[in-house]
């Protein structure tokens, strides 16, 4: 049902009222309700058989188990299982990834935004449709090549935010810096250049994150993040073995 409202009426005195002197003033408006046929909102039959096989199909690919988690996975700064377990796992696909399509590098550090990471990982089974809901997104996995004091600022920026989901890295938040850095199990060295998987949306500088695409090279996977991460879960079913992130300090 929808409700119309005829402003007839109102219109013709506009009209009066720009043809002559004489003033006109609305004294009412009619409202009057339409029903919609239910014939019109009653689906085809044929579009349903059309697309009811593929909605089985989803539905069934959506309820696939992927892997066992030992623990509900659950954002939080500083550091947290679930915010530890993405960037962990970016950084070793990020390295197959790299490696498949013959690259010649090997990431040094990983990041996932904190705000792209859209909900939890329940405990006990993790199926492709909480993937989705982890990752909605299309983004893509790029690599950059950044230099020692990009990767400083960057970092710094991780500390601003109080902390977040960075792999391959130790370091300490004093005030709204990174201090302490280690790559690597390495301190930092502005003299080098570091490898970051990260995604296409930060690379350019989204989230505030602009001094990512001051970057020395730039290369974009084409590989989804959401399917290295079901990729990931797989090969850990496939090991016969658990999810089981840890909470390991990298951040303090």
């Amino acid at each position: 049902m929808r409700q119309t409202i005829s402003y007839l009426l109102l219109i013709t005195c506009l009209l009066f009222t720009f043809s002559c002197k004489t003033q006109f003033v609305q004294k009412s408006y009619e409202i009057e309700n339409v029903s919609v046929s239910e014939e019109v909102g009653t689906m085809d039959s044929t579009i349903v058989q059309l697309y009811a096989p593929y909605k089985n199909i989803l539905e069934k690919d959506m309820n696939r188990v992927l892997a066992i988690s030992e623990n509900e996975l659950v954002k939080d700064k500083p550091e947290s299982l679930l915010t530890n377990f993405l960037a962990d796992l970016l950084l070793e696909q990020g390295a197959v990834v790299a490696n498949d399509q013959q690259l010649d590098l090997t990431p040094d550090v990983s990041f996932f935004n904190y705000g792209g990471i859209r909900s939890a990982l329940p405990k006990g089974e993790i199926t492709v449709g909480n993937i989705f809901e982890l990752m909605p997104f299309e983004n893509e996995m790029v690599l950059l090549e950044l230099k020692g004091d990009k990767m400083q600022a960057f970092l710094d920026y991780i500390a601003d935010h109080g902390g977040g989901s960075v792999g391959g890295v130790e370091m300490i938040i004093s005030g709204d810096k990174a201090t302490d850095v280690k790559i690597g199990g390495q301190k930092i060295d502005f003299n080098k250049t570091y490898w970051l998987v990260t995604n296409d949306y930060v690379a350019a500088g989204g989230d505030g994150l602009e001094m990512l695409a001051e970057n020395e090279q730039f290369i974009n996977s084409g590989e989804k993040i959401r399917d290295a991460i079901i990729e990931y879960l797989e090969g850990v079913t496939n090991n016969n073995q658990h999810v089981d992130p840890k909470l390991d300090g990298r951040i303090k």
